[in-house]
């Protein structure tokens, strides 16, 4: 499938409100290329992923159904394999806590559910996300596992090496790697010299980079950004700060390459 194919795919909506559920789906029509199947239950989910799983690539979940009220329609989605967006009509330390240990790609609250652009857009970026090598580079098994889920929560396929150097053999060896995640200190390269080596190789908008670190130096955001990233992120970060910043530093690049591209086939055309 293409990475454009959005036709071929559909978002299940799982949502009690007949009304709220003809909103969403309307939306998504009008303002994607993704088709869309309802359920108004956790019964008629099972029914119709059973039915058409091939055809489904997201589904956007109510918390709370009838015959569900504990969440179980998010459990039965992500069972299936597909990234979930949620939809919750509170947002209380407890219910944040319970969404993020079920790892779901995102949360919306219900309240701002006319509007939707949250959802649009998260649907469209976890899509163009499956396309994208992304890279972690950290000695620590712990942390790279860590952030690698995050990734892999947002759909992108995740490399991994332990540092600079061994990052460098990755990058040989998949020259589309779209993204790396970086930590500063460790040994034999280090996240400074790994980033501005890997600037020699690649422009800012043919790849980009994020610099993480738990180490207090108050100058560390900066010395990142100058020796190349496009963005830097402080330990611990939450979830979301993570999957937002990431993902709004890989459209941003991408906007950037397509701004590019335009620019240099309108000179080629003259």
């Amino acid at each position: 499938m293409s990475e454009t194919d959005t036709k071929a795919q559909k978002i299940l909506v799982i949502e009690d409100s007949h009304v709220q559920a003809k909103i969403i789906c309307r939306h998504l029509e009008a303002m994607t290329t993704f088709r869309t199947v309802s359920a108004d239950s956790l019964e008629e989910a099972s029914r119709v992923l059973a039915a058409m799983r091939d055809e489904i690539f997201a589904a956007v979940v109510d918390l709370n159904l009838p015959d569900a009220p504990y969440g179980e329609a998010v459990d039965l989605v992500q069972s299936h394999g597909l990234a979930v967006i949620v939809l919750t009509a509170t947002f209380k330390d407890d219910v944040r806590d319970a969404l993020l240990a079920r790892n779901v790609a995102d949360y919306v609250l219900k309240e701002s559910i006319v509007v939707l652009d949250d959802v649009e857009s998260k649907i469209e970026r976890l899509f163009k996300n499956q396309f994208i090598k992304a890279l972690v580079v950290d000695d620590s098994r712990t942390a790279r596992n860590t952030v690698r889920n995050l990734l892999e929560i947002q759909n992108y396929r995740v490399l991994e090496a332990e540092n600079g150097k061994r990052a460098l053999e990755v990058l040989d060896a998949n020259p589309d790697i779209k993204l790396i995640v970086t930590d500063y200190e460790m040994p034999e390269m280090d996240g400074y010299e790994l980033t501005s080596e890997v600037r020699r190789r690649y422009k800012k908008q043919q790849l980009a980079i994020v610099g993480i670190s738990g180490a207090g130096e108050s100058a560390m955001t900066a010395k990142f950004l100058k020796h190349g990233a496009n963005d830097f992120l402080h330990k611990p970060f939450a979830a979301e700060e993570f999957s937002w910043r990431v993902n709004q530093t890989v459209e941003l690049v991408e906007i950037v390459c397509e701004l590019t591209q335009c620019h240099e086939e309108r000179e080629a055309g003259r």
